[in-house]
């Protein structure tokens, strides 16, 4: 689950490289965007997030917004702080974020968070994760380390001195929302957004199988379906006008059958793709597909149902690009593509359509 395949340069033989040694060597811009990512997976526990990481963050990298902060002054908000290091955080290097997090909401920059996490790709120290157990201990090593740390490196626009007004501002804190989250649980939890597969190179998770098809055409069904009837018209020597009129037509009726399953294996796809990937992968597949079958739409045909025939038998023996969707693409997906772009009016199998 946590390990890639890579080829060695060479050689057949294949390599892997788990998940945990791919963020050890992330540069701190990268693992800034890995937090924000996976920040998707807990968006529902927050009203938004951004990542403010970079030059003038005030000790912020990235923020999840239990409220609206907008026109507030008191919202309530988390800070997730992401430190890069190649061995497990120290005391040493949390002092000044803790300052800057004291001192920027004391100036009212911004208000004291309810929860503040330390995110390292080696976790913490086991004298950091003592400490963090231990409030009172750890505002008292802020104290003594003030000026040694904090001083001179909240800012570099003026030194931070630790006076009595600042001093009695931070004593009335409440330092137990200084905490730390174990990176296993992140990789955890960033493995079911749609990012972990592109980010790690990893297998896609099972694709969910396909609904049972109703029996009665859905509400987002009736433009493909209307223009398969359509279709049906124009070969046929009777008046087709809805799906009750093929009753008596068991070949319209079975096409509209297997046309209608192909759309839902296909949007079964789009789903699994949006839940699993980054936008516009599944969109690939389509727009590849349609350029496949563009020719044949704006052939003439005698009819609508030999023209949606063909190109549907095209879409299904075209040789696409790889993708990360190659693996669990099917001939089935591909004739349901075609009935998309039609639902989506970008396709058309009869050139009276109305």
């Amino acid at each position: 689950m946590y390990a890639i395949a890579r080829s060695v340069k060479g050689s057949s033989k294949l390599q892997t490289t788990p998940v945990q040694n791919q963020i050890y060597t992330m540069s701190p811009d990268d693992w800034e965007h890995f937090i924000e990512e996976w920040m998707t997976y807990k968006s529902k526990e927050y009203f938004d997030f951004e990542r403010l990481g970079g030059a003038g963050d005030q000790g912020r990298d990235v923020v999840g917004y239990v409220d609206n902060p907008v026109g507030s002054d008191c919202y309530t908000w988390d800070n997730f702080q992401c430190k890069h290091y190649g061995a497990p955080l120290s005391p040493s290097q949390i002092w000044v974020e803790i300052g800057k997090i004291c001192y920027f909401s004391f100036n009212r920059d911004y208000s004291f968070p309810r929860k503040y996490y330390f995110i390292a790709p080696r976790g913490v120290g086991t004298k950091l994760s003592n400490l963090l157990k231990k409030p009172n201990e750890l505002k008292s090593g802020l104290y003594e380390n003030w000026d040694m740390y904090c001083k001179n490196g909240i800012t570099d626009k003026k030194s931070i001195v630790l006076d009595e007004k600042l001093k009695t501002y931070i004593d009335e804190l409440d330092f137990s929302v200084f905490d730390k989250i174990a990176t296993i649980k992140i990789i955890i939890e960033h493995s079911k957004t749609q990012f972990h597969v592109t980010r790690f190179g990893t297998q896609l998770p099972k694709r969910p199988d396909t609904p049972k098809l109703s029996s009665v055409v859905g509400e987002h069904e009736l433009i493909y379906v209307k223009k398969l009837l359509q279709a049906y018209d124009s070969h046929c020597s009777e008046k087709i006008v809805s799906v009750s009129n093929l009753d008596n037509h068991p070949k319209y009726n079975n096409h509209l059958k297997r046309s209608r399953e192909d759309f839902l294996n296909a949007e079964t796809l789009r789903n699994f793709s949006r839940d699993t990937l980054p936008k516009g992968e599944f969109e690939r597949i389509q727009s590849q597909i349609l350029s496949g079958v563009i020719d044949i739409v704006e052939d003439d045909h005698e009819n609508g149902f030999d023209k949606v025939k063909e190109a549907v038998r095209e879409a299904k023996r075209l040789q696409l690009p790889t993708s990360p969707l190659s693996s669990c693409l099917t001939i089935n997906d591909r004739g349901g593509v075609c009935h998309q772009l039609a639902n989506n009016n970008e396709i058309s199998w009869c050139e009276d359509e109305c």
